[in-house]
């Protein structure tokens, strides 16, 4: 119908629609869509059930509002099919908060999202610097569930997404690229034209002194201590580029195992004490690993969390 169309996922980056890489852009949200589905169903009915089993106090169950964070949301190809998706039958329990540096890529999202009446009135913009966490968590009521995604925030702002999920202990569903834009390091925050620095892909992607790597101490011991921030280095510009000079399926392989160490390394950064998150990585159907290297989905939740559950069972479908 017309709604579908207008949520189409291609239509907010100019994708044609007979191209593989429109179909792959629809089969990356579809699988947003599944994973945030499930994880929301679950949650509803464990407060139906705890509701349930408490009917006979006297005491009146808030409904407490589920924010899905889209970190680094650009114009809207994964917010809106998302909320196009969940509002049909959650129209009551979420909204989403798209967050971008970019304001004229969120003024499409807005232009786009108003096409469309129920997903006009539960989308928000905000723009802001993924980094500031305590600003953009200052946009969301204490009293609401949280749920971070992110599709294709390049470099550090996929950490950034990660970041703002344990800030909160909520779950997160993360499908990071182009790993070697995270080596830039920012420019000094205090300058005056911060804004319009940010605006620039490097500022966007690149990390600031609070995100190091290897992200993990798991890594960082596998490499050489003495050096890790190089043999890192190499390591993520072999996941975005492969190694050359050799044929492109040689290519093809060491970039797919670069890729995976270092989110595997992301993972185990989620999963040390200080976060205690449970997690999984898992690749988006219809992704063929030897021809396209960003189909990796990470999935983080808070261990023992119901979206622990949730994405446990997934793993193993």
């Amino acid at each position: 119908n017309g709604s579908n169309q207008k949520a189409d996922p291609i239509r907010g980056g100019k994708i044609r629609p007979d191209t593989a890489r429109g179909g792959r852009k629809r089969a990356q949200v579809e699988a947003f869509a599944y994973v945030v589905l499930e994880l929301l169903r679950r949650k509803r009915n464990v407060k139906q059930s705890s509701s349930s089993s408490s009917s006979s106090s006297t005491t009146v169950a808030v409904r407490r509002r589920t924010t899905i964070i889209d970190a680094g949301s650009g114009a809207g190809n994964l917010a809106i099919p998302l909320a196009a998706c969940l509002l049909e039958t959650m129209e009551d329990e979420i909204e989403i908060l798209a967050i971008d540096t970019n304001e004229f890529a969120l003024q499409r999202l807005s232009e786009r999202a108003e096409t469309m009446p129920i997903v006009g009135k539960n989308i928000r913009t905000l723009a802001a610097d993924l980094a500031d966490v305590n600003s953009i968590l200052g946009h969301i009521p204490s009293e609401n569930d949280v749920v971070v995604v992110s599709l294709h925030a390049c470099g550090a702002a996929s950490d950034y997404a990660m970041n703002l999920a344990h800030v909160r202990d909520a779950p997160f569903v993360v499908c990071p690229c182009c790993t070697a834009k995270s080596l830039t390091k920012r420019e000094d925050s205090t300058r005056n034209d911060t804004t319009k620095n940010n605006n620039a892909s490097f500022q966007r992607s690149g990390a600031t002194s609070e995100i190091t790597y290897p992200r993990s101490k798991w890594l960082n011991d596998v490499l050489n201590s003495n050096d890790a921030d190089a043999e890192y280095a190499i390591l993520a510009k072999v996941a975005d580029v492969g190694l050359g000079p050799q044929t492109p399926s040689q290519q093809r392989g060491h970039q797919r195992r670069a890729k995976h160490i270092v989110e595997l390394d992301r993972l185990a950064y989620s999963s040390s004490r200080e976060y205690g998150y449970e997690t999984g990585l898992v690749r988006v159907r219809r992704h063929d690993p030897t021809v396209y290297g960003k189909g990796e989905m990470l999935l983080g939740a808070k261990g023992g969390s119901v979206a622990a559950g949730v994405f446990g069972d997934l793993l193993l479908e």
